[in-house]
């Protein structure tokens, strides 16, 4: 992966540290955004699914429409003789509401969820927490801290909710079969599309094969004595990140940097000067080793919400 692929990824994935609501974002405005041609972008992506670095496209639904709220754990899986941390990550992955694993190298686990209300979180992180047998107390981002999302208020109809679900696995699907499969009309579909893509309803997210990339990954949480040191740190961190694919600074008091490099020492390195850097409260790094996306509840959550939309019509 180079500056270019990593590029392409960090505009599909949410450009400028924010969410890319436009799951169906056109390759020439990423063009336009890189640097380069339509051709190139075309080009990239065919490589990046070929070599089987990019293996997959969801669109994931905006938890404050589910009914939930976003929480972010970062936390040790001590893993011993009488259970693995694969194991553990098993048992992780029944936890209702779980959406994605971050494995990484050692005993270091992140974990995003969305939870209905207090107790919700209060029992679910008690739960994992309990599972991983965490030898220090879990780092645990609420609210706009744990995913940097805004709440999203809109209604859904139930013509919303056959799109969402036509979606879910095939993002850029054509809008004439979203059509054919919800039985609307394309340009229903395509008036639908542009009201939940500019209400924040949904983003996109890659899976991502980090065993198919040339070097490492790494993942950097980073939280700041304040809101005003954040901004100009997070720009000086983001122009040292040559090869940076993933980035969310639009959360309150901290930021999260994915990037690609060379080697473990690389990624060292950088994680020493984030640290050094003056007005850094706290950073935690991890070496990549899978994205481990558990999103098939949502299928469900969409299929109860249609099914009350049923009832009620």
């Amino acid at each position: 992966m180079d500056a270019i692929d990593a590029g392409i990824i960090r505009e599909f994935s949410g450009p400028d540290g924010a969410y890319q609501w436009n799951v169906r974002h056109p390759y020439s405005a990423i063009a336009r955004k890189i640097g380069v041609d339509e051709e190139t972008i075309r080009r990239r992506v065919h490589g990046m699914w070929q070599s089987g670095l990019i293996w997959g496209s969801e669109l994931i639904v905006n938890p404050y429409l589910l009914g939930r709220e976003p929480v972010r754990m970062l936390l040790d899986a001590s893993s011993g003789e009488s259970s693995s941390k694969k194991e553990i990550i098993s048992q992780l992955k029944l936890v209702d509401g779980v959406l994605l694993i971050i494995n990484t190298l050692g005993e270091g686990l992140q974990i995003f969820l969305f939870c209905e209300n207090e107790d919700a979180i209060s029992r679910r992180t008690q739960l994992i927490a309990s599972i991983c047998k965490s030898k220090e107390e879990p780092w645990i981002l609420r609210n706009l801290d744990a995913l940097g999302l805004p709440p999203c208020r809109l209604k859904l109809s139930k013509t919303d909710l056959l799109i969402l679900k036509s979606l879910r696995t095939d993002p850029r699907k054509s809008t004439r079969r979203v059509g054919t499969e919800t039985g609307v009309s394309t340009r229903t579909v395509e008036r639908r599309i542009r009201t939940l893509t500019d209400a924040g309803a949904f983003y996109h997210m890659f899976q991502l094969d980090f065993q198919k990339l040339d070097g490492v990954a790494a993942s950097i949480t980073v939280s700041f004595h304040s809101e005003k040191t954040k901004r100009k740190l997070d720009s000086m961190i983001v122009s040292r990140l040559e090869r940076l694919f993933y980035s969310k600074t639009n959360a309150k008091s901290t930021s999260q940097f994915n990037f690609a490099c060379a080697n473990v020492g690389e990624a060292e390195q950088i994680f020493e000067w984030i640290q050094e850097l003056d007005g850094v409260l706290e950073a935690r790094m991890g070496i990549i080793k899978e994205y481990i996306l558990n999103s098939e509840w949502i299928d469900g959550e969409i299929d109860r919400m249609l099914a009350r939309s049923t009832r009620a019509s």
